[in-house]
């Protein structure tokens, strides 16, 4: 691993998991200690690694995983995979829930209630801290993609082919029957959870206001756009297709008729990337062919604006999984890559 001139990455531990590594996730540490890191592999590895990148503790789902999510309160970790999913207590791995499911690679947990939302083929189900069912949706059209809260406990969303669909539980209604075009392959809702966003397998940019339905849609994209992520502020979205990301901004109206912020460093395909908690103005992101780019989003950025890599670091090991926290000390990225190295890096 080599780091670019003026490098605001340090290297802090390295892990490996054994296997590809799928997904990443960060256990609160509370009282800004630092933060223990989740991470599944796509034989079924799951691994808790505390801080200092010692392992905790390893489970296994039994199926090929596709995603791994810790509760906000930092005591359940959820693995969830092609027919099954299982949950474990955080802190000594104890087995709480296991069940056989339908295709299952998203989740989300409710900050408040503490409640997981997951996709279970074309259904989406709410399960209590626990993982015992509390409420299912009727069968959609077709395979859920993506769940989320937009607005927290109250509203539940899910996409899955020529749309997105937001439920709200407790009344066991459908609020809103959002309209694409085609396939949904990533899915983000703004802070405020005004907007939802979906990136379509047909390369285009997809958002409705939730209150009212009203939608836009941006297109000219070079590939499917696949990964859309808020900055905490609520400003600015980012999505990637194929070598470039790029910014949107959804402050007061919203991104109809603004350009976009291009950020141009990759020369592959980028494959994640994640804001830093706490620093609106910093993204990390990581591509096919092993690079890591840190950018900063000024205050002073415009539509319209080309920004450049702030640093990185050089790696021929793909990037597969990207995750950052934030405490009162430090901002850490984990880096999981397809060898199963997890590379733990203080952002300076």
């Amino acid at each position: 691993m080599k780091t670019l001139e003026n490098n605001s990455l340090r290297p802090r531990w390295q892990a490996d998991l054994g296997e590809p590594v799928v997904a990443l996730d960060v256990l609160p540490g509370g009282n800004g200690h630092p933060h223990a890191v989740l991470a599944g592999g796509s034989e079924g590895a799951v691994r808790v690694i505390d801080p200092d990148g010692s392992p905790r503790y390893e489970r296994d789902l039994g199926d090929a995983l596709l995603a791994v999510t810790a509760s906000p309160d930092g005591t359940r970790i959820a693995a969830l995979g092609v027919a099954s999913r299982r949950l474990w207590s955080a802190t000594d791995g104890e087995p709480l829930r296991s069940e056989a499911t339908g295709w299952s690679a998203s989740a989300a947990w409710d900050k408040k209630s503490q409640f997981l939302a997951v996709a279970d083929g074309r259904r989406v189900r709410v399960l209590d801290r626990d993982g015992a069912t509390r409420w299912s949706s009727a069968p959609l059209s077709s395979t859920v993609t993506n769940v989320l809260w937009p607005r927290g406990r109250l509203r539940v969303a899910a996409s899955s082919y020529q749309g997105v669909t937001i439920f709200e539980p407790e009344t066991n209604r459908i609020t809103n029957a959002l309209e694409a075009p085609g396939a949904i392959s990533g899915l983000a809702s703004a802070p405020n959870g005004r907007w939802v966003v979906g990136g379509s397998q047909d390369a285009t940019l997809h958002g409705w206001k939730v209150d009212d339905g009203s939608d836009f849609e941006m297109s000219g994209f070079p590939a499917t756009v696949s990964h859309l992520a808020f900055e905490d502020g609520g400003r600015w979205m980012a999505c990637e297709s194929a070598e470039v990301l790029t910014c949107w901004d959804f402050s007061g109206r919203g991104p109809t008729g603004r350009a976009g912020v291009v950020l141009i460093g990759h020369q592959a395909a980028v494959s994640v990337f994640a804001w830093v908690p706490g620093h609106r103005q910093i993204l990390v992101s990581g591509d096919q062919d092993g690079n890591v780019l840190v950018w900063r989003i000024a205050g002073t950025t415009q539509p319209g604006d080309e920004l450049r890599p702030a640093s990185g670091v050089r790696d021929d090991d793909p990037v597969t999984a990207i995750i950052t926290s934030s405490n009162t000390a430090s901002s850490i990225v984990y880096i999981g890559r397809r060898s199963g190295r997890i590379d733990a890096l203080t952002i300076t």
